[in-house]
């Protein structure tokens, strides 16, 4: 769910497994303070744990995975996308991790962009211990977000049915044999996802992805069409390495 700056605070330290982890304020504010340098918009979405106890006055909030996006400023020579950084960490795993990022997303329905498998570190977060990372060394990175996001919407499927049948096929054995290794185990894209993309843009009249005429299909149309399904998803935790898997599907990025 989304929340407020006010409210992510309000996360309080928690045990899990014999497990202590710090408040919720304790391992954001320094991304929060520090990316206050550049922007002031924040989007921030949490899980809860299924059971909390209350006190007197309130309720005892723990957020167990939490996902902050910080939007840079927009940029005239980027069509439709604005830079983000965003920070993401999960206590109620097998190994608790700790991400951050650098991205595009998409400023009309917030789809996330990944380029680049660099732009992302990853961390084992251990029991009462702060985050450590370095927002500056992926700002260091050059992007070649403009050259990738020009050849996606330059590139058109075929017009022709049988070859956006055999598009899919390609896609969803892609789906089942791509995988991202993290840390915290491997992630992959469901095949179900390149079907639900395939049917909003070529099959369900009131998806806002369908296209009466095919041949306008461009790949970052496909690419926002399986996105938006990555963003329906409860999955808050590996946005940024599934967004990867549909550019290395889509053959945007190297599959490596």
């Amino acid at each position: 769910m989304e929340i407020t700056l006010d409210a992510l605070f309000f996360g309080k330290p928690t045990v899990i497994k014999d497990k202590e982890f710090l408040s919720t304020k304790d391992y954001t504010e320094p991304f929060i303070k520090e990316m206050e340098k550049f922007t002031n918009k924040f989007i921030i979405n949490v899980q809860v744990p299924s059971q909390l106890t209350f006190s007197e006055s309130s309720k005892d909030l723990t957020y167990n995975k939490v996902w902050i996006q910080a939007i840079m400023p927009k940029k005239d020579d980027i069509d439709g996308y604005q830079e983000v950084y965003g920070l993401v960490y999960a206590l109620d795993v097998k190994t608790p991790v700790y991400k951050i990022y650098r991205g595009y997303i998409n400023s009309e329905n917030g789809n996330l962009y990944a380029i680049n498998p660099s732009w992302i570190q990853t961390f084992e977060l251990k029991p009462n211990e702060k985050l450590k990372y370095s927002i500056s060394e992926l700002m260091s990175k050059a992007s070649n977000f403009e050259i990738i996001l020009k050849k996606s919407k330059s590139t058109f499927v075929s017009k022709e049915i049988e070859d956006n049948h055999k598009l899919l096929g390609e896609l969803i054995e892609k789906s089942i044999i791509y995988t991202y290794d993290t840390i915290g185990g491997k992630v992959k894209i469901s095949p179900n996802d390149i079907i639900s993309a395939y049917t909003a843009i070529f099959h369900n009249t009131t998806s806002k992805y369908f296209l009466e005429n095919s041949k306008m299909c461009s790949i970052d149309h496909y690419y926002n069409a399986i996105s938006e399904q990555i963003s329906n998803s409860k999955d808050i935790v590996n946005r940024f390495e599934k967004s990867l898997l549909i550019g290395m599907i889509l053959e945007l990025i190297n599959n490596e």
